[in-house]
């Protein structure tokens, strides 16, 4: 009696790491250009919605990318209904928006960098959304 009850322990063990990796995803959302023209004042992209399959789940970690022609420079943030998380590059990896809900669209903000004058096209715009 004991060699099945300890299959099946073993067998529960090898499933409920399974189960939890059933449970978590990530979804990609990318955004057309924006033109940023003040350093004062900040220019929405458009909103990166979560695809329709994604139901439910929280946030863990997030993905970006954008870019700027050579020698621009911009202030970026990433942004949930709640809140922005302020971006320090191009790209990088980001969990300030942990725990919030995973199907709510994300959307870019940018303003120019102090001192730089002329508009700034920024393009390229994905995020990758890491959820549980």
């Amino acid at each position: 009696m004991r060699a099945p009850a300890w299959g099946l322990m073993l067998a529960l063990a090898w499933l409920a790491p399974a189960a939890q990796t059933l449970a978590a995803g990530s979804w990609v959302g990318q955004a057309g250009p924006v033109r940023a023209v003040m350093a004062e004042r900040s220019v929405a992209s458009a909103p990166m919605p979560a695809p329709s399959a994604v139901k439910a789940g929280v946030i863990e970690e997030v993905r970006w990318r954008y870019g700027v022609p050579a020698g621009k420079e911009v202030q970026g943030w990433l942004c949930h209904p709640v809140g922005c998380a302020e971006l320090a590059s191009l790209a990088g990896t980001s969990r300030a928006l942990s725990g919030l809900p995973a199907t709510t669209p994300l959307h870019f903000r940018f303003a120019l960098a102090p001192g730089q004058r002329a508009a700034v096209q920024v393009g390229d715009l994905q995020v990758i959304v890491n959820y549980r």
